[in-house]
């Protein structure tokens, strides 16, 4: 069983079909996001009179390269905020910390594959440590009171 694939980390438990077609598509995105590290842009393209987009491989590329970095960006400060408001509180929790630390200094020279591998290895981390100790509050709960506190 591998660590950086989620489907064959949770093979062995059942799994809500919701639950397994989101882990079949995280298995796919790893490919994905090779791909098109690898890809090259091309010129962009152009809409027509009736605002239709023309399709263009280069803006494709370039679309799905800000929605994963948005992605990675998004799951790195919700780790942060979880991290920092529980490592203390919660044995184990630390060594989560210098995973989401890789990750971030992956995503800052824009190896995405790599930053969304450490992520993925560090939510994998907490819920391992989650189910011995299930008071241990899952990551969106850091990122819900904060998107909370900075709404009000």
């Amino acid at each position: 069983m591998s660590a950086s694939n989620p489907s064959a980390a949770t093979a062995s438990q059942p799994q809500p079909p919701d639950i397994q077609r989101l882990l079949g598509l995280l298995g796919n995105l790893m490919p994905l996001l090779m791909r098109l590290q690898s890809q090259g842009f091309e010129q962009p393209s152009q809409t027509t009179q009736d605002n239709a987009v023309v399709p263009n491989p280069a803006l494709d590329h370039q679309a799905a390269a800000n929605l994963i970095a948005d992605m990675i960006a998004d799951s790195l400060r919700t780790l942060s905020a979880y991290l920092e408001a529980n490592a203390a509180l919660y044995a184990g929790l630390e060594g989560c910390v210098p995973v989401v630390t890789q990750a971030a200094h992956r995503f800052a020279v824009r190896d995405y594959a790599e930053a969304f591998n450490r992520i993925w290895l560090a939510y994998r981390v907490i819920e391992t440590i989650r189910a011995a100790d299930p008071r241990i509050p899952p990551p969106r709960s850091a990122s819900s009171e904060q998107t909370l506190s900075s709404i009000h």
